[in-house]
Formats: structure tokens, sequence, C-alpha cells
């Protein structure tokens, strides 16, 4: 059976314009991609939407709340528990929120000296081709 997984790739721009993202890192001892790089996000459960998943997922991990919106990707991957699904959804923070740690803002500058999952490809590629000016 596949899980399906909802990820919220939450952004926001700067007072100078700068457009940053919310990106967390894993426990060195995480069952799943130890130490990568990530945007909140998790299980999708029994009666939730994908976008009700990653409101719940960016504001348990990251203690952000967040307005989600379309969805950016789907991606096919596996993980300990088996194969997964995962839905990339467009967040925003709602007001002028600090996030948890390991939770931190980063310019779209930064992903390059960043390791994220394979299954964030796509996705990734498509917000620097998008913002990679910003």
């Amino acid at each position: 059976m596949t899980i399906g997984v909802a990820v919220a790739v939450v952004s926001r721009l700067t007072p100078s314009g700068r457009r940053e993202f919310l990106v967390g890192r894993r426990a060195d001892d995480a069952v799943d991609g130890p130490g990568l790089d990530e945007f909140p996000g998790g299980k999708i459960e029994p009666g939730e939407t994908p976008a009700d998943a990653a409101a719940r997922e960016c504001l348990e991990e990251a203690g952000l709340v967040v307005t989600v919106g379309e969805v950016l990707d789907q991606a096919r991957g596996s993980c300990q528990a088996g194969p997964i699904e995962v839905w990339f959804l467009d967040a925003h923070p709602v007001g002028d929120q600090q996030p948890l740690a390991p939770f931190t803002w980063i310019g779209i500058s930064e992903f390059a000296d960043r390791t994220f999952p394979e299954t964030n490809r796509r996705v990734l590629d498509s917000l620097i081709r998008a913002y990679g000016g910003s």
C-alpha cells in the first residue's frame, strides 16, 4: 500500500523583497534520510486532504500556521515503511512568525548548499527556475 505524504513548501517575502523558504534538517538518527534537509511534511492521516495534512504538519513540526494553496508537484519514492506518494503544496505563513528549530528561513541561493531527498528534485528545480533571481 502506498503511503500519502504532504509537504508544505512554505515561502515568504522579506521586507527587502527577498523570497525565503522554510527548511529544516532531519536528525542524524532519523529512520528515513538522516541528516537530509527538508520542507515540513508528513503522512496524510485518514480523512485528511493533502492540504490539511501539509498545514497540520507545518504547525506540528515548525510551529507555523500557514495557508495552503495549489499543488506544486507530486512525486513517488520509498521509505522504510514502503512506497510513498508525495504532494508538494504551496504555502505561506499567516502573519510574522518564527519557526521552531530545526526549521529556518533560507534564500533560494542556499538550496545548492543543502541535501534534500531525491523525491524533492523536481520541485526544487521548479523553485530555482521560478525564483533563482530573487
